[in-house]
């Protein structure tokens, strides 16, 4: 990347502002080769206004401006689009109304229409009036609503302001092409209506950014924007940097400075070519709070009134490590979440073992609250391919890509060190899977499938489609390890109590509550309806977590509070032997 400004402070009379991205010193395709620069690909730049803030502190909207260069586009034809739902978000399509834009030809009618045919939720579209030609400027308006996620758990990248900031995802409030034809793009902020001393980064950095390479524009938005008075910690040689929204109860300089260490043993490990940027946000979130979702070379960290920094480090790890390997490029989304978050939760640990920012203590806590969310999980055969379409109606659902994902790479990589005794690991096969990435082949499936193949043999192979087909994972007792050892315990299982799928709906009436469960003894009864979202996928770990609801029935409004257990079932755990020192841990 190439910065204009160093600072976002300075006013900048940005002429314009186009899609979000996401922070990466050298661009990628999607195979994550390099592309090479040619100047006879299209540019888009990207303006972003923050408005002043109100009297409370918040900012209201966000001023758009895409300027898009070489545009032949026909009349009638979407040009720019914004799905109404992106990773169950709503985002600012609903609101958009009275686009403004120009062309070589100058003022352009644009008309919205919705296009709800093979797009899921559907989206929003502007439609030219006549034929476009030259270069086009897209000017609208992005509100800030502050609003509760109306569809359950969902990641922490809605349009959001606080305390004179604003920050969010740029899938949910910036417009794109209808194509995914590699563009070159650029980043400015005009922050004219905010008061000195004010800041703006990006996933790219902080202040105004044009990108060396060309990249497609669904991966240009993958990353976050944050602006107005925010903390920062300064980027550092190795690209390491971070912005805030809001006053974090703990140190956030600190925990930063941790992160940075952590960043440097992820580079030793992965050496990766050249040093990536990397960027870390952190807002206040409602709903979730410690929880976050990784993007291209960034990710967003939430946090709330009772979050300890001490809790943040695996987020963290887990986090980074999605901007060292991310996910297979095919097939892409939820049907490959096996792979980038079952190895991020698998090596988020390890690492942090390894470079002893954890104790063995803390590192055995980790495993067996993976363990206990997967061996307790009445769901915990379902197959792959059905995760996708339920991923977001039951959190049940939504933690096998990560549990039964963690313990399938558990499995391989103690088989893999006891083949070779000790010579090859599960690391060999990551980094050969990065080779074929960085020499411009795809890391898709097919490629894990050869990269098995070579390395365990097609006896792997099977073992692996047996995963995705739904079959237990369960690692050998000393696959952790020579400090650990498998035991069971009487754990007992996750239980909502009703319908999982009302916490996705609006309103949440309560239906097909569970006779004599926790919740039907705590006093829910079908029809209560539950006015806000709860998250789930944390507690699930916890025996002893607590679910609360707020509910209305009637004119009355209540709190519910209730254990969400069922069954007792008899769960595989591991636990520490004693005739083991601490230094033989690492493994």
């Amino acid at each position: 990347m190439r910065r204009i400004a160093s600072e976002a402070g300075p006013r900048l009379a940005a002429a314009t502002l186009c899609a979000a991205a996401i922070g990466i010193a050298a661009a990628q395709d999607a195979a994550g080769a390099p592309v090479a620069r040619d100047p006879s690909i299209p540019a888009v730049e990207v303006t972003l206004a923050p408005a002043a803030a109100l009297a409370d502190a918040r900012i209201p909207h966000i001023d758009v401006t895409l300027t898009l260069s070489d545009v032949a586009a026909p009349a009638g034809e979407p040009l720019l689009c914004l799905p109404f739902v992106v990773n169950n978000v709503d985002t600012i399509a609903a609101s958009l109304a009275d686009p403004q834009a120009r062309d070589a030809r100058g003022e352009l009618p644009l008309s919205v229409a919705d296009d709800r045919e093979g797009n899921d939720e559907g989206r929003r579209c502007l439609v030219p009036g006549r034929t476009v030609s030259g270069e086009l400027a897209v000017r609208y308006r992005a509100p800030v609503l502050n609003a509760t996620g109306t569809r359950g758990a969902a990641p922490p990248i809605e349009l959001r302001s606080e305390a004179g900031a604003v920050s969010g995802g740029g899938t949910t409030f910036l417009l794109i092409p209808p194509d995914d034809a590699p563009r070159r793009f650029a980043v400015r902020w005009d922050l004219s209506a905010l008061p000195e001393g004010t800041a703006a980064f990006s996933s790219y950095g902080q202040g105004d950014v044009d990108l060396d390479e060309p990249l497609p524009p669904r991966r240009f938005l993958s990353a976050y924007f944050m602006a107005g008075a925010i903390g920062r910690y300064p980027q550092a040689d190795n690209g390491f940097f971070a912005a805030w929204q809001g006053e974090p109860p703990f140190d956030a300089h600190a925990l930063m400075r941790r992160g940075e260490a952590l960043y440097d043993r992820y580079l030793e490990f992965f050496r990766p070519p050249g040093t990536p940027a990397f960027g870390v946000f952190m807002r206040p979130n409602p709903v979730n709070a410690g929880g976050g979702m990784g993007l291209n070379h960034s990710f967003i960290l939430t946090f709330g009134p009772e979050t300890g920094a001490e809790g943040l480090n695996g987020t963290l790890a887990h986090e980074m490590f999605h901007t060292f390997v991310g996910s297979l490029d095919a097939p892409q989304g939820l049907a490959s979440s096996w792979f980038g978050e079952g190895l991020a939760v698998h090596y988020a640990r390890l690492l942090l073992l390894r470079t002893g920012q954890i104790t063995p203590e803390r590192f055995l806590d980790s495993v067996n609250s993976t363990a206990a969310r997967y061996y307790t999980n009445a769901l915990i055969d379902t197959p792959n391919d059905e995760i996708p379409a339920r991923f977001w109606e039951d959190t049940r659902v939504r933690v096998l890509p990560y549990d039964r994902g963690s313990m399938y790479f558990a499995v391989l990589d103690h088989q893999l060190r006891k083949a070779s005794d000790g010579e090859r690991s599960l690391d060999d096969l990551l980094r050969a899977m990065l080779e074929i990435r960085r020499a411009g082949r795809p890391m898709d499936r097919a490629a894990w499938e050869r990269v098995l193949a070579e390395h365990a043999g097609r006896e792997a192979v099977a073992e692996f489609e047996a995963m995705l087909d739904g079959a237990v994972m369960l690692p050998e007792p000393d696959a952790f390890g020579p400090c650990f050892t498998r035991t069971q315990k009487p754990l007992r299982r996750y239980e909502l109590g009703f319908e999982p799928k009302v916490l996705t709906e609006s309103p949440r009436i309560v239906r097909g509550l569970i006779r004599d469960s926790a919740a039907a003894r705590a006093g829910l009864e079908n029809g209560d309806e539950i006015l806000k979202p709860v998250p789930q996928d944390g507690i699930q770990g916890d025996q002893d977590a607590f679910l609360t609801l707020e509910v209305r029935r009637g004119e009355r409004t209540f709190t519910v509070r209730y254990r969400p257990r069922g069954e007792t079932v008899m769960a595989w755990q591991w636990e520490r032997r004693e005739d083991v020192p601490d230094s033989a841990c690492v493994f």
